[in-house]
């Protein structure tokens, strides 16, 4: 078992095992994590459209599907950013074991609401 720590925000906490979304969520978390201290320490600029990006995503119920789908409408200079980047990477991945509402998407939902406050 984990400690509880480790435990609390996990996809499949409370159990002694670790799933493939377990994988997946600690990517996610650190570089999550990592791109929002980044932007509040003004280390990381993200383009215009990253914002625009960010504030649809904070109005869309999430899932892979519609993750995903934001990611293929952006345009080719934000594709290449960094928040594209991130949702690529894992968070694709990790809502097909979690609802939008769980707690192991809870970094990445401060990240783009962080974003989706800055563009406004």
């Amino acid at each position: 078992m984990l400690c509880a720590p480790c435990d609390s925000g996990r996809p499949s906490r409370g159990t002694s095992w670790l799933s493939p979304a377990d994988f997946h969520w600690a990517a996610l978390e650190q570089h999550a994590a990592l791109l929002l201290t980044a932007f509040k320490s003004g280390a990381w600029v993200p383009y215009a459209q990253e914002l625009v990006v960010a504030e649809s995503l904070a109005w869309f119920v999430w899932t892979e599907e519609t993750l995903r789908a934001a990611a293929r409408a952006a345009d080719p200079w934000t594709a290449t950013g960094r928040l594209v980047r991130v949702l690529d990477s894992n968070a694709f991945f990790l809502l097909r074991d979690v609802p939008a509402t769980d707690p192991a998407l809870h970094t990445l939902r401060r990240l783009i609401d962080t974003l989706a406050a800055a563009a406004a």
